[in-house]
């Protein structure tokens, strides 16, 4: 007998997908087109940047565009209109931490947490008539439909395991029934065997690329790499993966001339109500720890991405018919 057929939280998972998929369990359908970035497993796999180019994009091709998403850690429950497209009206432990983000880079792009998508849908759709939702982490949350499913692989999500044994959220077989778009990451190569994969089940792929790195200060303002050279500096960071964050400003280190002295990291989400940086060092962090630590000596390390153009395309041919 297989191990996995002792698994109650597969059986759970399986359950659940069979009661939607046979309209047991009842869905919700936007009038806005519907765009769910999400993925396989726990952890980091690259859901914000996605998003956050996602709607820079559509906004740029003249779309209403809106954020919808659950709000992950946050200190309040229902739902809650985070950003209007101008300004965060909440703070980041009323919303979490994502969706502060998304509040603060993502301007005119209005933002609610829920839950319930449904009902952050149609908050959204009453305040802001939006024209395309992008939905957050939305691959589980089959109680909205969507018109289009972008989902993030890695490598090690061929070789994983369901959940408790592995880090896998569903099985991979759920790709046969489920998903438009395989988008690869945490891979700087071409990977073989996620393309083989995917090609196997008809979907069309791409990577998503790292396409370089900026420097913020804490008023957020952009400053060069230079200003660090000669600084010893701390690396504090709580992501889904804070280990790739690091080697990337280890690379850094190396190439602008500062040393890494001291390096403090957190499971994703963490609340920062503990920590102090050390005011003798200069700190790199991320945005969304940074909205939570604050503090002059610190410096933001932005990760910039590139989505393939195949992927941009088809995203755009939702808006043609």
């Amino acid at each position: 007998m297989g191990r996995f057929s002792l698994n109650p939280y597969l059986w759970g998972v399986k359950l659940r997908n069979y009661l939607y998929r046979k309209g047991i369990f009842k869905t919700c359908r936007p009038k806005a087109r519907v765009i769910s970035v999400g993925n396989l497993s726990v952890g980091g796999t690259g859901k914000t940047p996605t998003v956050l180019h996602l709607a820079k994009h559509l906004k740029g091709k003249g779309l209403k565009v809106s954020i919808l998403l659950r709000g992950y850690r946050r200190e309040t429950k229902g739902t809650l209109l985070v950003s209007d497209g101008e300004k965060p009206l909440v703070g980041i432990r009323q919303c979490g931490d994502e969706a502060y983000l998304y509040a603060k880079l993502l301007k005119g792009i209005p933002v609610v947490v829920a839950e319930n998508r449904c009902e952050g849908a149609k908050l959204l759709e009453k305040l802001f008539s939006p024209e395309v939702i992008l939905l957050d982490d939305g691959f589980q949350h089959l109680r909205i439909e969507r018109d289009f499913d972008i989902v993030l692989i890695t490598p090690r999500d061929l070789k994983d395991k369901v959940l408790p044994f592995g880090r896998l959220r569903e099985p991979l077989s759920v790709l046969k029934e489920r998903g438009d778009y395989c988008l690869f990451s945490k891979t700087e190569k071409p990977h073989r065997g996620l393309e083989n994969f995917c090609s196997s089940l008809g979907k069309k792929f791409g990577y998503l690329t790292l396409k370089g790195f900026k420097l913020f200060d804490h008023r957020l303002r952009g400053v060069d790499f230079s200003s660090l050279k000669g600084e010893r500096v701390g690396v504090v960071s709580a992501l889904g993966d804070n280990e790739t964050f690091l080697k990337q400003v280890e690379k850094l280190s190396q190439i602008y001339g500062f040393e890494i002295t001291k390096v403090v990291q957190f499971r994703d989400h963490y609340h920062y109500k503990d920590f102090k940086p050390d005011q003798n060092l200069v700190w790199i962090t991320t945005f969304k720890d940074f909205f939570k630590i604050g503090g002059e000596n610190l410096f933001i390390l932005e990760r910039e991405f590139f989505l393939p153009s195949n992927l941009l395309g088809e995203v755009e041919k939702l808006f043609l018919t």
